[in-house]
């Protein structure tokens, strides 16, 4: 997304300030007060800002969360408070691991193996990185994982002597399913993405709900089994990928096998995190292990002597803080609209009719609109934030699992496949190569958006019954 003039920035920031003096002076809805009724105009002028990113998110973020004690609607200190939960320190892990992988030579060996697998099949190497992609993606957030496999695709294309500029019905396919699986496939666990512990979070605060490591995997795997596949065969079908060469695939060959042995401190790291994906498992069965604070021990055995998976100015130059920063400002304006009733109003009164629908229609017609809210709305968290209790309260209402509806509402405020405004598969539509249009993500996204949806209405609220999940 291109930056905006200072001008067109600044007179964005007037109509958001007018939009909120002109709520203030208005008359308060029935059942709303002053406080519920800010806290919503703040709420969705922050959106504003987000989408016309008129300054960076997490300042936008923040700043909105300064109108929160300034117009009463929550004490400072409350409001401090509420910015911090389990899942801002949970992340902090899994801002290591990411650092480790991308800094490791364990992408270019993956991919290696991907074309000793596949050979000069385009439609298989694509099958290889997005399944590859999906599977490292379960413990590394998708943006970072995203900036680490990109790069590596792209000298697979290269040594093809791929053109730029949309030519190649090959390069579409690896610039579009490589975000696709990076998202799907960091929907499958908790540690996937930063949006799924918000989501699990908001939910058992709201519900009392709590979601188990392996109860999340139990619902997020067969999402993912099922939509990856969706996805490559809507991309090869629609595009017809051109086959690779037997040079381009030598190439990734020995460029693989020219690393030699894996050192030392990455086979450390890969223990650390392997041993930690079993604690977190183990968990779900041994309720004294707390993921969070068997985060922390991991983050510290990440810099342990001995071990040195990663180096500590890396890891600070590596991790997305601005999304911490933006998560942790949506955590307070979550709870202004939560602690005003806000929230309920919303359900009351706005959403009010789908309680009259059967429920299968009320899940079809939430499940579309997470879907295309995010697709409009790159801030994922904003979404998450906007749409967990709302949406938890009208299933539950109606006798539905809230369960299922947090992970559908986390897997959408994540994953984007129809248009390139999130930042996943914007980092992928803004490279300088320009290998597919916002028309091409169009043509492509709506079969796997099709099938997640029909997915999240139907098996995942089975799998959840059968968990014992409310």
């Amino acid at each position: 997304m291109s930056k905006k003039s200072p001008l067109i920035r600044f007179v964005i920031i007037l109509a958001g300030i007018a939009a909120l003096a002109a709520v203030a002076f208005a008359p308060n809805p029935e059942g709303l007060t002053f406080g519920g009724k800010m806290s919503l105009v703040i709420f969705v002028v922050a959106i504003l800002f987000w989408v016309t990113e008129v300054m960076p998110i997490a300042i936008t973020g923040w700043a909105m969360v300064g109108l929160i004690p300034l117009l009463g609607i929550m004490d400072a200190a409350s409001a401090w408070t509420a910015s911090i939960n389990n899942a801002i320190i949970f992340y902090l892990c899994c801002f290591a691991f990411a650092c480790f992988i991308a800094r490791s030579t364990l992408a270019v060996r993956l991919t290696g193996k991907i074309l000793s697998w596949a050979g000069t099949s385009s439609p298989r190497v694509l099958l290889g990185f997005m399944v590859g992609t999906a599977l490292i993606s379960t413990l590394m957030d998708n943006l970072p994982l995203c900036a680490v496999m990109l790069p590596i695709a792209y000298t697979v294309l290269d040594a093809n002597d791929t053109p730029t500029g949309g030519k190649s019905a090959f390069a579409k396919c690896i610039a579009i399913g490589i975000p696709w699986a990076a998202a799907i496939g960091g929907a499958m666990t908790p540690s996937g993405c930063i949006i799924n512990v918000l989501a699990m979070t908001l939910i058992e605060q709201n519900f009392g709900v709590s979601i188990s490591f392996v109860q999340w995997f139990a619902m997020g795997f067969p999402m993912a089994l099922i939509t990856i596949p969706a996805g490559w065969f809507a991309l090869i079908k629609i595009f017809k990928p051109e086959p690779l060469t037997q040079s381009a695939v030598d190439s990734g060959i020995a460029r693989a096998q020219s690393l030699g042995k894996i050192p030392r401190h990455e086979i450390a790291g890969l223990a650390v995190m392997l041993v930690t994906m079993v604690v977190w498992i183990l968990s779900s069965w041994i309720p004294f292990i707390d993921i969070t604070v068997v985060s922390l021990i991991a983050l510290g055995f990440m810099f342990f002597p001995g071990v040195d998976a990663i180096q500590f100015n890396d890891f600070l130059e590596d991790s997305p803080w601005g999304m911490m920063l933006l998560m942790m400002a949506v955590n307070v304006l979550v709870a202004a609209l939560m602690g005003t009733g806000a929230t309920q109003w919303l359900v009351d009164v706005v959403m009010a009719p789908m309680t009259a629908w059967p429920l299968l229609a009320t899940m079809i017609a939430l499940s579309v609109i997470a879907c295309l809210l995010h697709n409009v709305i790159p801030a994922g968290p904003a979404c998450a934030g906007l749409i967990a209790v709302p949406f938890a309260s009208i299933i539950a209402s109606m006798g539905g699992s809230i369960a299922a509806t947090c992970v559908m509402v986390a897997w959408w405020s994540a994953i984007a496949l129809m248009l390139p405004l999130d930042g996943v598969p914007l980092l992928s539509y803004s490279s300088s190569r320009k290998y597919f249009s916002f028309g091409d993500m169009v043509k492509t996204g709506w079969a796997p958006s099709l099938v997640m949806v029909v997915i999240s209405v139907s098996i995942t609220p089975l799998i959840a019954g059968a968990l014992g999940l409310a």
